[in-house]
């Protein structure tokens, strides 16, 4: 039977060891593939040819900025720019997990005058993330 995902209850962790889940400090995720294709076309009608690669992947973030509290999402992605480290999201908390690797950048800063300050950022993962499913 089919049971559409409801993201309301989710988990995002970040980080070394057991990592942090940033959950409640983010708005939406998502981890996008992207796909390379060639076409090579002849002379004859039908003479074409389409391959696709494997896919790259980006976690796609998107967050409430907080650069005050030491331990925040904005700090950690600022903090440890350029860094290669495990991640782990669950779009249902407790539900099936994807994880692997990623790099970290930082997020933008700052906003609009009355408004909180939101960001997206997009982080290249290392390889197809790993599906767990829930137990």
């Amino acid at each position: 039977m089919f049971d559409p995902t409801y993201m309301t209850e989710s988990k995002v962790t970040l980080g070394e060891g057991a990592g942090l889940d940033y959950g409640a400090e983010v708005s939406g995720f998502q981890l996008v593939p992207t796909y390379q294709t060639a076409t090579w076309k002849g002379l004859k009608p039908g003479s074409v040819y389409t391959k696709s690669g494997k896919a790259t992947w980006v976690l796609t973030i998107n967050f409430g900025q907080d650069h005050e509290a030491a331990t925040s999402l904005s700090t950690f992605l600022f903090e440890h720019e350029g860094e290669t480290m495990p991640y782990d999201v669950e779009p249902i908390d407790g539900g099936t997990a994807f994880s692997g690797t990623l790099i970290a950048q930082a997020g933008p800063i700052g906003g609009e005058v009355d408004q909180f300050g939101n960001a997206t950022v997009n982080l290249p993962v290392n390889g197809k993330p790993t599906r767990t499913p829930a137990a």
